[in-house]
């Protein structure tokens, strides 16, 4: 299984959804729930949802790549 093949995976799986559906709504928790002062909990917070788009976008790139590599192949 190359990169790409995994990036698929990972993003059809239902765990891997399921787990990043509650890492984000912990996040969103965290800063609905902080103190008017708390700024440091809510920036904390809109970086750890940060993160968690990254990875999405990381594996989304992925898999995108393949196909575009797919496509250049025909093309040549």
């Amino acid at each position: 299984m190359d990169k790409s093949s995994w990036a698929e995976h990972m993003l059809r799986d239902e765990w891997f959804q399921e787990m990043m559906q509650e890492l984000r709504a912990v996040e969103i928790n965290k800063f609905a729930m902080s103190d008017i002062n708390d700024k440091e909990v809510r920036e904390n917070a809109y970086m750890q949802l940060r993160a968690l788009e990254l990875i999405e976008t990381y594996l989304e790139g992925l898999v995108s790549q393949k196909l575009i590599d797919e496509k250049r192949l025909k093309i040549l």
